[in-house]
Formats: structure tokens, sequence, C-alpha cells
């Protein structure tokens, strides 16, 4: 009956949207991504972070359904692919990117996607933090940004930014057509600060939201956005203008704060302690590389060979899931619970790759519908379970057919 109603809700979706398409509005093709090239990229994404062991744990000890998800959406990041990575400065992690698109990583096993021909992307993976087990799901789109995009060096320098209303301080620096920048006050940002693309006409863009979803039964439902866009410009021997909105919505609330407006002038060498100036592109990059790769890597040996490369099968999905835990139901529970939120991601995945064009009204339905149908409506069976006894790990396979 499940896969019933699932199929039935697909061809609703499916129908609805080709309705509302615009036949007239016909884009230009564009060339081939694949094999991907070196070079800088606009990585335009959005990351969902799920506790799926509170989760699991709250419905255990309750008997009540938890969702705690944290979604972050941006715009204007650029990253850099180079020796078959591509370094993302947000979740400081390198994806491996093969010839044919597949993504994987190689400090986290767990860790696997595609990007298509279109620059569409999609990868996921499980991480634990403070001993809890969490899914990742990250979902955008890979565009180029050759020199033909970007701002000569007539926009190269430093420039100390102030908000003429609050005070509060930042240095940006631009070299070679990117943005790189930090405050320079004791205060807490909550994110880290990521390098953006100045335009050949000296304008630059980006953006941030963050939507937390919480719920706990009947008793509390919360979701929240909060959110901010930069727009600024660049005017070459004066300085740079910028401006700021902040925004929330969610719990009654629905509005933009008052536009914080930094306006700054090009520094001389020794204003500032070079400490506190923003490393250029490449150097932020050659550094969070660096990083990464002093991490230990897992132990090829200790995964089953499937986890380590899921099987492919026209009219199927397939996801993996890991849990360790010296107790050995519970660590397959949360095992197959992290491969089921893993299918739900991907059962998403592949019903917005059939959506060409929709209103942002339709499109913003459509995600809801979806996003609830795929976790509700999910039939899947596990074709593999394995403890490791060493290690204290259980690994699970789920597989879903499409059709």
């Amino acid at each position: 009956m499940k896969n019933y109603f699932f199929a039935a809700f697909l061809a609703a979706v499916l129908v609805s949207c080709a309705s509302v398409q615009d036949a007239g509005s016909k884009k230009k093709p564009q060339p081939a991504m694949l094999p991907l090239s070196a070079g800088w990229y606009q990585y335009d994404f959005e990351r969902t972070f799920k506790g799926i062991e509170d989760e699991y744990n709250f419905n255990i000890s309750t008997g009540m359904k938890m969702v705690q998800e944290l979604t972050w959406k941006y715009t204007g990041v650029v990253c850099c692919f180079e020796d078959g990575v591509l370094y993302d400065p947000v979740t400081a992690i390198e994806l491996l990117i093969d010839r044919n698109g597949g993504i994987s990583c190689a400090e986290n096993i767990s860790i696997r996607g595609n990007l298509g021909n279109d620059g569409r992307f999609f990868w996921s993976g499980l991480k634990e933090e403070h001993g809890r087990l969490n899914s990742i799901s990250v979902k955008g789109t890979l565009t180029p940004l050759p020199a033909s995009v970007r701002g000569g060096r007539e926009f190269d320098g430093v420039y100390h930014m102030t908000d003429t209303g609050t005070g509060r301080q930042q240095l940006a620096k631009i070299s070679g057509g990117f943005y790189t920048w930090n405050y320079i006050d004791d205060k807490e940002t909550g994110f880290t600060p990521w390098p953006t693309l100045i335009r050949p006409d000296g304008s630059f863009s980006f953006s941030m939201d963050m939507t937390t979803v919480m719920e706990m039964g009947e008793l509390s439902r919360v979701n929240f956005s909060t959110g901010s866009e930069v727009k600024g410009k660049v005017i070459p021997g004066q300085g740079i203008s910028l401006e700021e909105i902040s925004r929330s919505s969610g719990q009654g609330l629905d509005q933009k704060s008052a536009p914080q407006i930094y306006s700054g002038t090009a520094i001389r060498s020794g204003e500032f302690p070079n400490e506190v100036i923003p490393a250029d592109i490449e150097n932020l990059i050659r550094a969070g590389r660096a990083a990464v790769r002093i991490e230990p890597k897992p132990n090829h040996a200790k995964y089953p060979s499937w986890y380590l490369k899921l099987p492919v099968k026209p009219g199927f999905i397939y996801a993996a899931g890991e849990k360790t835990l010296e107790v050995k139901e519970t660590a397959f529970a949360m095992a197959e619970a992290a491969a089921a939120a893993n299918l739900a991601d991907q059962i998403r995945v592949h019903i917005e790759s059939t959506i060409v064009e929709v209103s942002r009204d339709r499109q913003t339905m459509v995600d809801e519908r979806i996003k609830s149908e795929s976790l509700q409506r999910l039939n899947y069976r596990i074709i593999e379970r394995v403890y490791n006894e060493e290690t204290h790990t259980a690994f699970v396979l789920a597989e879903w057919a499409v059709n």
C-alpha cells in the first residue's frame, strides 16, 4: 500500500510541475562539465545536518517521533578543483571527483555522491560529533569561473571596512578577482567567512541562511530561519561600499533588519599586523587542504566490500549506514536509521531531477511535499547486515526500488 501512495504522489508532482513549465523560456545549452577541469568554481549549495542518534534515542525513551534538522543555504562560495580534488572552504572537506562525476572522500568513507554534466551535484554521508551519529546531505550547483568573469588587477588590495551604524570592523582582501574577508573584533561570528567572486564591474554578492527544524511528537514544533544577504561594489582607487541585510522568519516572525552599511578604503602596508589580514584565496585553500590531509585516514580493511563500493543496479537506489557501539542490536538499529535517512535524501534528489522549471511558489510547495513523502512513504529492504566484532561497528545496506 505504501508503494501505491508514493507512486501516486510522484505522478501528481510531476504532472503539476510539467504544467507550469514555460515552453518559451528554453535555456541555451551549457558546455559539458565532465570530466571536471582544474580551476575555480562557484559552489552554491544547501547542506542539511540531521541528528539521527538523538532522534532514535528520543523515540526509544518516549515512544514519540523526533525531528532534529539544521539546514544551511550558501550562495557565492568560491572553491578550487585541482589534482582530482574539490576543496569546500565552508565545511573544510576535500571531495574526490572522478572523470564520471563520482564523488567520494578519503577522510570519510561514508561520503559519496555524484556531479552531473550540467553542474548539479549531490553528496551525503555520516558524521559523529560529541559521540552522536548525524547525517549530512548536500546538494547544489557548480559553475566555472574563468578569468573572463572575474575582476581585473585594478581591484586588488586590502581594504579596511567599518559599519557606519554599529562601528563593527572587518578587513577584506581582493586578489585575482576573488574577495576574502574577516571581522577584526572579538565578537563571535557563528560561521567561517568564505571567499567570493568580484565581477568585472567590481560588484559582488553572497548570502547565507540557516533553518532550524525541531519536533518532539506533539509537544513542541519549531521551524525558524535566519540569514543575511550581502551586496557590494568595489571602485578602483576609492574603496568598497557594502550593504548587509539580515532576515528571519518562522515562529510568528517575518522580518528584515535595517541594512548595515559598510564603507572601506584601501590600506597601506603596515597599518595592520599581518596576522589579522585575510589570506588570499590561494593561501586560504592551501592551508585548509593541508589541515585536512594530516587527519587520520580510515582503514579500508575494517569495512565490508559492499560498503566501500555500493551496488549499481538499474531501477534501484542503495544506501549504507554504520554505527560503532558495543550493544550490537542498538548499533544495527542506528546504522539502519542512517541508511534510511540517506535513502530519503536520494529519493528527493531523484524526484527533483525530473523537474526542469517550476514557479518559485510551486517549488516551495513541492519541496515540502517531497520531503514529507520521501520520509513517510519510504519502503526499503535491508540486503546486507554485518557487525565487526573487533571495531564494534554495525554496517547495513539498504535497497529501494525506484518503481
